[in-house]
């Protein structure tokens, strides 16, 4: 059977500064110009860069990898680079989005990271602060490009950023072996599931490491690669039609029987049985 790309692969593209790595608009900006140009915006799509709405009014929902999540008003949505976002088109709420190409940045932020277990913030009493700094990366961006624009806008993003961080972490620090472990897992949970490769490549140890994902996610080291790995089949077996031999060939299983298996174990169906359960698509709503 020939497989549908019903994910979008979205690029980053800023086109009145090419070759700026970050660009800032409203959400209604989004959709007068989806509009405009008959652009699709209904269709689940997975950016090849980090997003951030953080709402200026009105209260909807967006979804990320099959979850619906509150967008607008007190609210920083975060969908990272590599994750499933569909928009639920409603014209109640806005947001600045903030699109940040992973090169504009030195590093990844924990909040940036595709494994944040709730990819919203509530902003409390943060949000006039985060919103007065979106006001000035507006601003900033639309004055004419300079040698000192692509520093101060980093500047300003890095503040956003750490806010954030700060209302993400609030009763915890960062690990930085954690965030290194996230980091290897997404890049390579399609090609082992090994504890043991994730702590080497994380610099620590199996036992520490799953001490440390224990006492900060309430999982094991095997539960979270796991983890990945099934949430990665759901979205091709959503937004796809690949067959079950074109899903282990995508995600590291030597045979589809093992898959089927693995998959079972985990969620309670087959592949096909949630493919075809999978009633649940709010890209397909319109307001």
């Amino acid at each position: 059977m020939k497989s549908t790309p019903a994910i979008r692969e979205l690029p980053f593209q800023h086109n009145e500064k090419p070759g700026l790595g970050f660009e800032i608009f409203t959400l209604h900006d989004l959709y007068d110009r989806a509009e405009r140009l008959g652009y699709d915006l209904v269709t689940p799509q997975r950016p090849d860069f980090h997003t951030i709405y953080l709402g200026t009014r009105g209260r909807g929902t967006h979804v990320v990898d099959f979850s619906p999540v509150p967008l607008g008003a007190g609210f920083a949505t975060i969908v990272a680079r590599g994750r499933v976002q569909q928009f639920v088109l409603e014209r109640r709420p806005d947001a600045w989005l903030l699109l940040i190409e992973p090169a504009f940045l030195a590093g990844t932020p924990a909040v940036l990271s595709p494994s944040l277990a709730e990819p919203v913030v509530a902003l409390g009493d943060a949000a006039p602060e985060l919103l007065a700094l979106a006001d000035q990366l507006a601003v900033e961006q639309a004055r004419p490009l300079d040698a000192q624009q692509p520093a101060l806008l980093e500047a300003l993003l890095s503040a956003v950023l750490l806010r954030l961080e700060r209302l993400v972490h609030a009763d915890a620090p960062p690990v930085p072996e954690l965030a290194r472990f996230f980091t290897i897992l997404e890049r390579d949970f399609a090609r082992t599931r090994a504890v043991s490769h994730y702590a080497k490549q994380a610099g620590i140890s199996p036992r520490r490491l799953g001490e440390l994902l224990g006492a900060h996610t309430g999982k094991s080291t095997k539960q979270l690669i796991d983890d990945r790995v099934v949430l990665e089949l759901k979205r091709l077996l959503a937004h796809t039609r690949l067959s079950v031999k074109e899903l282990a060939d995508r995600t590291g299983f030597d045979e589809p029987t093992n898959l089927v298996k693995f998959f079972r174990q985990r969620t309670g169906q087959t592949p096909l049985e949630f493919r075809a359960g999978n009633t649940f698509l709010p890209s397909r709503r319109r307001s």
